[in-house]
Formats: C-alpha cells, sequence, structure tokens
C-alpha cells in the first residue's frame, strides 16, 4: 500500500497513535523551564514501528468496528518566542474538544482524538510535525498556529494533503488567499484571527487621530507577520514615514535596531513585536532614553510583561481585536487569567471544524473545508450557536436548519477567504495594564477592507 493510500484511510477512519482524550486539567502544566508536557505531546507512537502490511490490518480492523474516533489536531507555541500565550490556546483547543465529546461526539457518536503539538517557535519543526499528524496520526484538520511566520509554512502542507488548517492568530494580509487546492478548487486554509489589513488601518487611527503624529517609525519582528502589518500600517499613516527596520529574534542587544528606529526623532513607532523580544527592547529603549510614543500591535499585549514593565511602558497604546465577554468561556476555562491572547479563538475554530464536520455529514478535511463558513454566519431562518452549545448545533442540522455560530472571540462570521472582519479595541497602558480608550466598530472598515 502506498504512504498515500495509507494516509486517505488514516484521515476518514480518524486513526491516531494517541490513547484518550487529554483532560482539560493536564493540558496545561508547565514546568519551571517554560515548557509543556501533555498526554499527547510525545510525538507520533505510529512512527516507524510497522510495515504496510501492519498499518493496513490496523485500518481494516477499525473499518469494522464502527464508531471510530476522529483525531484532530492542534498546535500552539507551548515553547520558544510566544509561549507566553500557547498554553492558554491548547487549553482552550482541549475544552472545546471535552465539550464536544460531552454532547456524544459529532457524526453519531464519533468522538473527537486532540493530537496537540507544539511548534517550539520554528517553522520547520512545527512542519515536521504537521506532516506526521496528518501521516500517522490521520487528523482531518489543524488549529492553529498562532504565528503568522509559522502559518505561512503551514498552508501549503494544509493544502496539498486536503487537510483543514484554521488558525486562531494568523493574522497577515498575506495569507488571505492561501491554501487553496487547484485541483479540487476548495481552500483549506482559514482563520477565526482578523486580517491585519484591519489593525494596520487602526494602528494608523492612532498615529493619526490620537497622537497627531507627523513623523514615524515602523519597528516589526522580522516574519511575514511583522513585515506585512508594518508595512500597511505605514501605508495608512497621514504622516511621514522615517525608518522601516526589521529586528531579529536570535539576538540580545538591539542598541543598534533601536538606533536606526530613532533616526531622525520620529515622534511615534509603530511597533510589531513579540513579548520575548520586546521586553528586550523596551528595556533598552528606556535605558537610551530615545524619546517618543509606541503604538504596539497585539503581539505585546502580555499582562505579564505589561506589569514587569509598568514603569517603562506607561502610556504606550495598544491596539486589539474584541472578543466577546463570554462568562461561560471565562468560567469554563478556569478564569480569566488562563484566558491568554487569541485562546477563544482557538475555541472557536474548534466549534466550527466540529460543526462543519456535522453539516458535512462526513469526517473530512474537504467536507470540513466547504462547509465552515456556512455555518459561520447568519443564514435565513437559522439556529444561533454559542459558547459550550454545540448540542443545540448538532441538533439545529440534523432537523436540516442553518447554524449561526457566535463564539468566545465574539461574532465569526466567515468571508469568501474564510477570515472574519471584526471590531477592534484601542487600549493605552495604564499602571501596568492595558485600558480599552476607544472602540473601533465595524463601520470604520467598511469600503476600507
Amino acid at each position: 500500500m502506498s504512504d498515500h493510500s495509507r494516509r486517505d484511510i488514516l484521515r476518514g477512519l480518524g486513526a491516531t497513535g494517541t490513547a484518550g482524550l487529554v483532560s482539560l486539567a493536564g493540558c496545561s502544566q508547565q514546568d519551571g523551564e517554560g515548557s509543556t508536557a501533555t498526554a499527547t505531546e510525545t510525538e507520533g507512537s505510529m512512527d516507524g514501528d510497522g510495515g504496510d502490511g501492519e498499518m493496513e490490518e490496523t485500518a481494516t480492523e477499525m473499518e469494522s468496528g464502527g464508531g471510530e474516533p476522529i483525531a484532530l489536531g492542534s498546535i500552539f507555541p507551548i515553547t520558544g518566542t510566544n509561549s507566553a500565550y500557547g498554553g492558554g490556546h491548547q487549553q482552550a483547543f482541549n475544552l472545546a474538544v471535552e465539550e464536544i465529546n460531552g454532547t456524544g461526539g459529532v457524526l453519531g457518536g464519533r468522538e473527537i482524538t486532540p493530537v496537540n503539538r507544539d511548534t517550539e517557535g520554528s517553522p520547520s519543526r512545527a512542519a515536521q510535525k504537521f506532516r506526521t499528524m496528518i501521516n500517522q496520526e490521520g487528523i482531518v484538520g489543524l488549529v492553529g498556529p498562532y504565528s503568522s511566520g509559522i502559518g505561512t509554512t503551514l498552508a501549503p502542507i494544509a493544502r496539498d494533503n486536503q487537510v483543514i488548517e484554521v488558525s486562531n492568530g494568523n493574522t497577515s494580509p498575506a495569507l488571505a488567499t492561501a491554501g487553496v487546492n487547484e485541483s479540487n478548487g476548495v481552500k483549506y486554509y482559514g482563520r477565526t484571527s482578523p486580517n491585519d489589513v484591519q489593525q494596520a488601518l487602526v494602528m494608523a487611527r492612532v498615529l493619526n487621530q490620537s497622537i497627531e503624529a507627523e513623523t514615524a517609525s515602523f519597528l516589526y519582528v522580522d516574519n511575514p507577520y511583522g513585515q506585512g502589518l508594518a508595512e500597511a500600517a505605514s501605508e495608512n499613516f497621514e504622516g511621514e514615514t522615517l525608518n522601516m527596520v526589521g529586528y531579529s529574534q536570535q539576538t540580545s542587544d538591539y542598541t543598534s535596531t533601536l538606533d536606526s528606529v530613532f533616526d531622525g526623532d520620529p515622534d511615534a513607532v509603530g511597533a510589531v513585536m513579540y513579548p520575548g523580544g520586546g521586553r528586550t527592547i523596551l528595556q533598552q529603549w528606556n535605558q537610551g532614553g530615545y524619546g517618543g510614543e509606541w503604538v504596539g500591535a497585539e503581539a505585546i499585549l502580555s499582562p505579564e510583561l505589561l506589569s514587569d514593565l509598568s514603569d517603562i511602558v506607561e502610556g504606550m497604546y495598544i491596539t486589539s481585536p474584541q472578543t466577546a465577554n463570554s462568562d461561560t468561556f471565562q468560567e469554563n476555562m478556569g478564569g480569566e487569567g488562563n484566558i491568554t491572547q487569541f485562546a477563544p479563538h482557538a475555541y472557536d475554530a474548534t466549534y466550527l471544524m466540529g460543526l462543519a464536520m456535522e453539516a458535512a455529514g462526513e469526517a473530512s478535511g474537504t467536507g470540513i473545508a466547504e462547509n465552515i463558513r456556512a455555518v459561520s454566519r447568519a443564514n435565513d431562518g437559522d439556529t444561533t450557536v454559542s459558547v459550550a452549545e454545540f448540542q443545540a448545533g448538532k441538533d439545529a442540522l440534523g432537523n436540516d436548519e442553518a447554524v449561526d455560530y457566535n463564539g468566545a472571540s465574539g461574532s465569526v462570521d466567515l468571508n469568501e477567504n474564510l477570515e472574519p472582519v471584526v471590531p477592534y479595541r484601542i487600549l493605552q497602558v495604564q499602571s501596568g495594564e492595558a485600558q480599552m480608550v476607544e472602540e473601533v466598530p465595524l463601520s470604520y472598515f467598511e469600503g476600507k477592507v
């Protein structure tokens, strides 16, 4: 049997090399070094142990059993650059799976088996793990990753293998049309996080209206997310852009970077930074006495960082997509402190996949991809489904009724690119906490996105 045939059988049957459902309590227990161990974190248990015949026999046995589990993958930054967020993402994913399974699963009693992986902050490692999940774990879909740089690497893998990928945190404009398979015209990449074309407009709005800057420089992490957002923000800035400066995550001395950013003494800096490098950059900016005002993109919105550097970041503006204030989601996650940025979007991506399977009547990447938009948005005579209401969605779809999912991150109305347009918030750091100072409604983006 060819590898491709084996993969098709495994994907259709939901075969996995992991045993059982990961409990919510064990999804993000971090040790002192910041690493996370989960019941599914060890790389695929089927790696290299069986030949084609053994794999075929396993598939045959599963085919005759009925009610086979469905493998659904997740890949988040549990360790590495964005580890401040990944534990909350994985917890939200596992919570959604637990709730779906609590209703009896999907498609008449098939439970979802979560296959959790860590990006390690590495595109190459994430790609390797994604391929293993497809070829040996038999996943039909993937929730994640958070980083657009990693998402850019994974989207072609999803496309070529016809496995649906729904990111909870990719926001790069470059990913809007990613994942279209030319052989069948199906788009296998989507996201519950908004396209950064929106955030660029909001960052520029702060520079133009709140700060009234005449000159600005833009500092960005040197990857597709950072560069794409910074360039789009600069294009919408009404003043003069003095410098566009990318920074590497592989250094600890940003003095020369800051010198380049502040060449010409800009009034403000539009910054796209992750907490890891961002912490060091802000500390060295403060030590160097460069001056100027900061407008940060959502990636820097780490409560721990803002608290630790409260004196340094006081008054800093941060832009962020709005999220729904769901008491149910907050309670089920064990409190607001466990809800990291874009964790609600991971939960919503998982729910949408489950509803799309129900709508498709099958557990396949193509079935999910072709139905996920329909269950995300308003339709005539639809049933609105929200947090912890998967049973209501199943019941509606079982009665041939349309479903409109409004989730933990708010209304997730996917467009033809399988991405939402959402309201935004303008925050300002006050005493170590990000406080909302302005809501930017959907009407602001009409005709601009």
